[in-house]
């Protein structure tokens, strides 16, 4: 009869598990480290052979007045290598009571059935291509830090260093998260790529160019909040910044909440409405009066201009704005073509709103 016993789980495995086919004893198997699928230790165990011999003889122990049924037992010690299953049963290869030839190693370990001495020789992981996109190592990861979207780490190893890239948005998120380190997180490959191996470090990159802003002079008005005060290239000013206001439809946000240029709070709605152009300082200097010119004189003056409904003007009907009384003088509008005759009646040329110059073209 045999009877086998644990008695040396000692040491740790190494790192890397492909260690090639041979008669040597992987690292002892141990309970503080962690282990997956595939992963090789040894064990060594105390093996209890029982053997039969003739009662009385020397060496044969013999209890008193017995004279058949007599055995004598010998103890040995072998080490077996063994291996983490595959499967669900792979999360039990590190917990206390799975241990190799503990009480449930069956469950968790197969054991090789011949017997291992020495140290077996690990065969090193092969080195990846070389990341040839690139020359040199980009930077070493740091766990904590945001990435960004593709941005390049490297992770150095014991016989070459890797090269891994984040993840689009929004996954970059976690590049930097605990669990997510390149090549060893438990989640890693939802987040990194690998993209080879490299070796020294990248040339530092020139220091950037920036664009110069043009020089706006004087600053328009500060913003203001208003639903349809700002139209297409209307121009605002804050902390010495000119900014203009985007094309439709992204020119419907420039006056509404949230998207006043470079708020206090840090958010970036804006960039949705609105583009810096320049600088400025001081303020526009005022416009002149306007002139007339004798030679835009269209004689007599249509009637004044009455609001109305979007019927109320046709295609070429005139009105005509005063706009001043000492001398008296007017200026004479004809209404557009449909559709946008459908504003003639809402807006009167002159009113200052967004949508005044939609209906109307001055004549003289």
């Amino acid at each position: 009869m045999i009877k086998i016993n644990s008695i040396a789980l000692t040491a740790a495995l190494c790192g890397f598990s492909g260690y090639a086919d041979a008669a040597g004893c992987h690292p002892a198997f141990s309970g503080s480290a962690t282990y997956g699928p595939g992963d090789y230790v040894s064990a060594t165990s105390t093996v209890e052979t029982t053997t039969a011999c003739t009662c009385g003889d020397s060496g044969c122990p013999t209890p008193t007045g017995q004279t058949s049924g007599c055995s004598t037992t010998t103890t040995t010690t072998e080490t077996h290598n063994y291996q983490c299953v595959s499967g669900a049963n792979s999360a039990f290869c590190s917990q206390a009571g799975f241990e190799p030839a503990g009480q449930f190693s069956d469950s968790a370990w197969t054991k090789e059935s011949a017997v291992c001495s020495g140290v077996v020789t690990p065969t090193p992981p092969p080195t990846p291509a070389v990341w040839s996109s690139e020359s040199g190592c980009p930077g070493a990861y740091v766990s904590g830090t945001d990435y960004e979207p593709t941005e390049k780490v490297s992770v150095a190893g014991a016989t070459h260093t890797d090269v891994y890239e984040c993840a689009a948005a929004p996954n970059n998120l976690f590049c930097g998260k605990s669990g997510y380190e390149p090549g060893t997180g438990q989640y890693w490959e939802t987040v990194w790529t690998a993209l080879g191996s490299c070796s020294g470090s990248m040339s530092p990159t020139a220091s950037p160019n920036f664009s110069t802003l043009t020089d706006a002079g004087g600053c328009p008005d500060a913003w203001e909040a208003g639903v349809n005060k700002y139209e297409e290239n209307d121009k605002v000013s804050k902390n010495g910044l000119v900014f203009q206001c985007a094309a439709f439809p992204f020119s419907g946000f420039c006056g509404q909440t949230g998207y006043e240029p470079m708020p206090d709070d840090g958010t970036e709605y804006w960039k949705d409405a609105w583009t810096v152009v320049g600088y400025c300082s001081g303020t526009i200097s005022p416009t002149a009066s306007p002139s007339f010119d004798p030679a835009n004189h269209v004689g007599g003056c249509p009637e004044e201009w009455v609001g109305g409904t979007n019927t109320a003007y046709e295609e070429g009907d005139m009105v005509s704005i005063t706009v001043s009384t000492s001398p008296l003088q007017k200026i004479a509008y004809t209404c557009k073509a449909w559709p946008f005759s459908g504003f003639c009646g809402l807006y009167a040329p002159n009113s200052g709103l967004p949508d005044d110059q939609q209906g109307w073209t001055m004549n003289g």
